[in-house]
């Protein structure tokens, strides 16, 4: 972690290059996006699979600035899996003082979401994170192998995720206003309770995507990731029957987070 002087000098520098950097470098400004009001949305009942070669592409902004960009696709693999990625890494003005790079896979069954195999890798600075793992649903147990060889076995249900499958999982449950959505993540060689709490539904404006019907769920981060751990996050959902995933709000203990998206684009509606 950053030591305090060099962590201000760091927020002073990023937003000095946002405001004079390269022309056209931002696709989108944070005040694009409106959370709206709630109101009566129609909430439609979810997919039941996961949407098969859907690519989804996000901004990042951090304390108001475009920091980085986000890509998540899914794709069909010769055994009939869904492979789930996510890659994403800080811009060119961070990059210069706090590089970032994130890459997650996760295999799973396209009828259930229930994860096979799950590998990320985080580099922040000089520091890596890295870990592979393997589940095992027949004996309900997932083998952690983490940095420096070490291996964790983990007792697992049918209904635990990884950190990438949890977000399709999440898409193919029931909304109801005021219900918990029960999850349960597996990493670092624990289990980790996730809940989260469909707030409200209401109309939210996404930039040039314009508004979309939406459901907005709170979501407090339990389990260990970088920046985010213990931390509170405000996401929304698209209401109709593809769940997407449109702006997720954190408040993090280095300051706000926005993800927001930017473009979707599907090949195929579903895996079927």
């Amino acid at each position: 972690m950053l030591r305090l002087h060099k962590f201000f000098s760091l927020i002073a520098a990023v937003s000095l290059l946002a405001g004079c950097g390269r022309a056209g470098i931002s696709r989108m400004r944070l005040d694009q996006v409106e959370e709206g009001t709630a109101t009566l949305v129609s909430i439609s009942s979810p997919l039941q699979t996961v949407p098969v070669g859907e690519v989804l592409e996000y901004d990042i902004f951090w304390l108001g600035v475009l920091v980085g960009r986000a890509k998540m696709t899914t794709s069909l693999t010769e055994e009939k899996l869904v492979h789930l990625s996510f890659e994403a890494q800080s811009n060119w003005y961070l990059q210069a003082f706090y590089p970032i790079r994130v890459r997650l896979n996760s295999l799973v069954d396209p009828e259930t979401v229930s994860p096979r195999r799950f590998d990320s890798y985080l580099k922040r600075q000089w520091r890596v994170h890295a870990s592979i793992i393997t589940f095992d649903l027949k004996n309900g147990t997932s083998l952690h192998e983490l940095l420096g060889y070490k291996k964790v076995k983990v007792p697992v249900t049918s209904k635990t995720q990884d950190g990438l499958s949890m977000i399709y999982y999440a898409r193919t449950m029931p909304f109801e206003l005021g219900k918990t959505i029960p999850l349960e993540v597996t990493a670092d060689g624990k289990n980790w309770p996730l809940n989260g709490t469909i707030v409200q539904a209401g109309i939210i404006r996404i930039g040039n995507s314009g508004y979309w019907p939406a459901v907005e769920g709170q979501v407090e981060l339990a389990y260990p990731v970088p920046f985010f751990h213990g931390a509170t996050a405000r996401v929304w959902f698209s209401a109709d029957q593809d769940r997407v995933p449109l702006l997720a709000k954190i408040n993090s203990r280095i300051g706000p987070v926005a993800v927001v998206l930017t473009r979707r684009s599907t090949e195929v509606k579903s895996n079927k």
